[in-house]
């Protein structure tokens, strides 16, 4: 891979391994081997993976927004990863979106968790679970939605 492509968005081994679907020691392995490009960024082994290497990997067609977006999920902007499971879950994409909504929701994204229950309790992408789909309601509540409070309030008073 020539320094110009390894100088783009890269994807720590977590998030690339979440993004196309793999185990972190799978991709480790891929980069060990060399079929798989990456950078070493500290002392202690850490590999950054250039996110066009990912390209036949990933569950949506790689373009500068994705990347963009992959940039910030990379960040920690959860506001990031929230867009990225919505992409996949729009895109039919159902498992690859619960864990973005995932680690938005464990950062406190209230919509996020919203996405869970939904997930959870319709069986969008997991297996129904209609009581873990109904934590994930109580928590977006918690923290203030407005869609997430009135459901919440319909389920005490009942039909």
């Amino acid at each position: 891979m020539d320094n110009e492509a390894m100088e783009g968005v890269m994807l720590s081994a977590r998030t690339a391994a979440r993004l196309a679907g793999r185990t972190c020691r799978t991709l480790q392995r891929w980069c060990e081997e060399g079929a798989l490009p990456s950078v070493a960024v500290n002392g202690k082994g850490k590999r950054m993976i250039p996110v066009d290497a990912l390209a036949p990997l990933l569950p949506l067609p790689l373009d500068d927004g994705l990347r963009t977006l992959l940039g910030r999920v990379e960040g920690g902007d959860g506001e990031a990863a929230l867009a990225l499971g919505l992409m996949l879950m729009e895109a039919g994409k159902g498992a690859p979106a619960l864990a973005w909504f995932q680690a938005a929701a464990e950062g406190g994204n209230a919509d996020a968790m919203h996405w869970l229950y939904q997930a959870y309790f319709q069986g969008l992408g997991t297996p129904r679970n209609r009581t873990l789909g109904i934590k994930w309601l109580a928590e977006a509540a918690l923290r203030g939605h407005a869609i997430a409070l009135r459901q919440i309030e319909q389920l005490r008073l009942g039909p």
